[in-house]
Formats: C-alpha cells, structure tokens, sequence
C-alpha cells in the first residue's frame, strides 16, 4: 500500500511539480511529489529511480521508502521490498501502515503465519484507528479465503466492511464538477485509472461496494466501475450489480460485462473466430492437476500454469515436460490453477513480440509493442531502451496500426473487441511464425502507461495522449449528457 501518491497523478501535475524542482532540486518533499507522479502514471522505470533520489537526500522518508517497497512487491521482488518495509518501520513504528504492508508481503510469499500475527498485532495495536483496522480485517479474511476456510473469511470481511469505505480525491477546478463515483475492490483487481481522471473537470469519489450494501450511495453523475479482475473479485462484481439498481446514473464498464472476461470464458468466446488463435484456457482445482489427467484432457506439454487474479507475469509458469509439473505446481499459490495451451510465438529473428491495443468506446487504440527473447513479455523490462530499432518498429505500429496488422489483424481486434463487450478493455498479442495472432489475455485491466521523459520515447506520447484523451471524452460525454439531461 502507497502513502500520498493521488493528487500528483497526472501529466500536468508532474509538469508543475518538475518546475518548482527546476528551483529546488534538493527538496525532498518535491522529489517525493515528482515520485509519486511519476508512479501514479505508472512510469515504473522512472518512479523507482525517483524515490530512490528522495532518499538520498531523506533516508528515512517514510512515503518514498513505503512507495518503493510497493513497486518492489509489483515487479515480484520481494527482497527489495523488505528491506524498504523493514526500513519504513524503523523510522515510523507509530504508523500502521508499515505493519500492514510487511503483513502484506509475508501473506503474498505465503508466510500465512507470519502475515497472521502481523495483521492481530495492527488490530492489538492500532484498535482506534478505523482504517488501519479495515485493512488488517480484510488482511485476515483473504488469509482465510486463500485457505479456504470461507466461514471464519466471512467473519472477518464482515467486520472490514461494517461501515462505508469511500475516500475523494482533490478537485482543482473552478466551475461545477463533474461526480463520478469509482467502484474498488477490497480483494485487489482493480485497473489503473488514475490518469483518467481530469481532477480539473472531475470530482471523483471512490468506494467499497460492500460496505454500502444498506447505505445511500454518494451523489455522482456517473459511475465508474473500476474493478477489472473477474478472477480476483467475482462478489465484489456481483455486490456491484446488485449497487446499480439505486442509481440511474450512466456506467462506464457495467460489472455484469466485467464477470464475463474471465479467462476462461474469454477463451472460450474467442475461439470462434477465424482470425486468430485463443489458446485453450481451463481453470482446475490443484488436486486435479496430474500430467496424465492434462494429457487426457486435450494438453500437451509445454503448457503454461497461472494463478487466478495476477499480472504481470506473477504467479505465472511454463511447464516444458511432464517431470517438471510437481516443481511448478509447488511454486504458484492458490487451491485453483489456470492450464493454458503454449502457443509458441518465437519469430525467425528471436524475438518475441507482444501488442497491445485498447478499445475505448468502441476504438481500438494501440498503446505498446514490446520485444524480448523470453517468452513471457513485460513492457518494463523488454529490450527496448538500447535498441533504436526496436523502437523504430514500436514507433510503425503505433503511428500506422492499420497497416502493420493488415486486415486479417483488424479482423481479430474486432472479434476481441465483441467478446469483451466493454467500454474500456484491451488486448495482449502475438503473431506465431504462421502470421497467425494469438491472444495472450483481453480484460479490463489493461494498462496505458505514460512515456518516460526522455527524448527515446518521444514517439510514444500521441499514441499515449490520444488513448487518455479518448478515455477523458468518454467520462465526460456520459457524465454531462445524465447531468444536462
């Protein structure tokens, strides 16, 4: 969990914070701020180094050594992330938040002992602050769920969600604002969406469905449901559904079509087309999963393994012959596991290509190209900073999307794009040696990350800005027609 990162979240904050640091370059507290801008905007490569300068000149600032311990857990590096946490509760032991989020990484390793005696030791010790003690509860009742122990988990969430969670977000405009109320998870699983948000037409307001089952919901013009991960959060989802029905307000990603995208649903959906490939997606219980049961079930190995409700590649293994299951199997959390088919995408130069585009209200908008020689493809960490050509061919696609995909591609977007059924989702893809796309995921968690500042990737931002843009207009179309009407 972050300290103070929302009011910077925009690219127009982060522009007004880097001026005054212009000024004042050894001001912790505006280091911090650029930090957390740049973090909000989810430029990771950059954020880390950020917090880092803060603490050069501030050791022990709690905000940077708690945000950067955060963004260590994100990438699975966890030793990084105690050292942080461990720091952080060093120089504040009075704030719970440092217990939390160590409670938070033992629970994430599987150290369910620990993160137990962590959360009742915030409940023990921080029995008046009411936040602290919503989350050591939820803590608790995930712990329990995890272990399948639904009855003492419902005890617990219970008592995390006993009264309202809602919290806004600063409003810094000068006329009427526009109100839109955000649907979160207590169970994680939502989407990055700070940066779509214009705090100076928005005034945002974001809550815990569950906890207002029997309370009015805030006044809003439309609501947001921001909860993207069906795997992670299916009665979240489903307390969402059943919220709608005491408002009239317009809603942008309704939960009903966010518990059908699923991955195995999702599959299931796209295999019907003709323009690309959905490999077979099946969800089993661990006890089921035998190389002889896959076998007979239509898998062959290699095969892929994947814990519901992560990633970024957590929690995510490929199983190249049957003698290697038991390893993987020992590795991944969870008593259900994803099966999927390996499609091998491996081009005949040795890379790997993974594509991603998004659908805004019915527009599909290419956000990155990534190459890496692994199969498994993350943006962050792809082999594109040192290779000019590299991104000279993420700069064709993104400027001329239409023409590196040829038709048979737009095909296969507009199938995914009628299987998702949302007003904002996006893709992940590749091509195998064939030309033929395969989809790696479609959901609606897809991220939009801004562009370092840093000449390199300059050609990245009108694709970026276009994207966001679009987002921003769909928010304030639908907001403003329910208002005005």
């Amino acid at each position: 969990m972050r300290v103070g990162a929302t009011p910077f979240s925009s690219v127009e904050g982060l522009r007004s914070i880097e001026q005054r640091l212009a000024t004042a370059p050894g001001d912790p507290q505006l280091r911090y701020e650029r930090a957390c801008a740049l973090d909000g905007l989810g430029r990771v490569s950059e954020a880390m180094p950020a917090y880092r300068d803060v603490l050069l000149v501030a050791p022990e600032h709690f905000g940077a050594l708690t945000n950067l311990g955060t963004l260590f857990v994100e990438q699975d590096r966890p030793e990084g992330a105690q050292v942080c946490f461990e720091a952080a509760l060093a120089a504040q032991p009075g704030d719970p938040l440092a217990h939390l989020n160590l409670a938070l990484l033992h629970a994430r390793l599987g150290a369910d002992d620990a993160a137990r005696a962590a959360y009742e030791r915030v409940l023990e010790r921080f029995a008046d602050d009411p936040q602290a003690r919503v989350h050591a509860y939820n803590g608790l009742a995930r712990l329990f769920e995890r272990r399948g122990d639904e009855e003492q988990a419902r005890v617990y969430e219970a008592k995390a969600l006993e009264r309202p969670i809602a919290w806004s977000f600063p409003y810094r405009g000068t006329g009427v604002p526009l109100q839109v109320l955000v649907l979160t998870s207590p169970r994680g699983g939502d989407m990055i969406s700070n940066q779509f948000f214009d705090d100076r037409v928005v005034a945002r307001t974001a809550i815990v469905p569950e906890s207002f089952r029997t309370t009015a919901l805030p006044a809003h013009d439309l609501i947001f449901n921001g909860i993207g991960e069906p795997d992670a959060t299916r009665s979240t989802l489903a307390c969402a559904v059943d919220l709608l029905a005491a408002s009239d307000a317009p809603v942008i990603n309704d939960p009903r079509a966010v518990l059908r995208t699923d991955r195995q649903a999702m599959m299931a959906r796209l295999a019907a087309s003709p323009h690309l490939i959905a490999p077979r997606t099946r969800r089993h219980a661990r006890a089921e999963i035998s190389a002889e049961r896959l076998v007979a079930g239509g898998f062959t190995f290699p095969l892929l393994l994947r814990s519901p409700g992560f990633h970024a590649g957590d929690h995510f293994e490929r199983v190249d012959v049957a003698g290697d299951l038991p390893t993987a199997l020992a590795r991944l959390p969870g008593a259900e596991l994803y099966v999927i088919a390996y499609h091998d995408t491996l081009a005949d130069d040795g890379w790997v290509r993974k594509y991603r585009v998004v659908f805004i209200d019915g527009v599909a908008y290419p956000v990155h190209l990534a190459l890496a020689r692994q199969w498994k493809v993350h943006y962050f960490s792809a082999a594109m900073a040192d290779s000019p050509q590299h991104r000279a061919e993420e700069h064709r696609f993104l400027a001329s999307m239409d023409e590196v995909l040829g038709s048979e591609g737009l095909a296969a977007l507009a199938d995914v794009r009628e299987a998702l059924g949302l007003d904002y989702g996006g893709v992940d893809f590749g091509r195998d040696r064939a030309g033929r796309f395969v989809v790696f995921e479609a959901n609606a968690t897809m991220t939009i990350n801004a562009p370092p500042d840093d000449p390199r990737w300059e050609y990245r931002r009108a694709a970026y800005e276009r994207a966001i843009g679009a987002v921003r207009a769909m928010i304030r179309a639908r907001g403003e027609r329910r208002r005005d009407s």
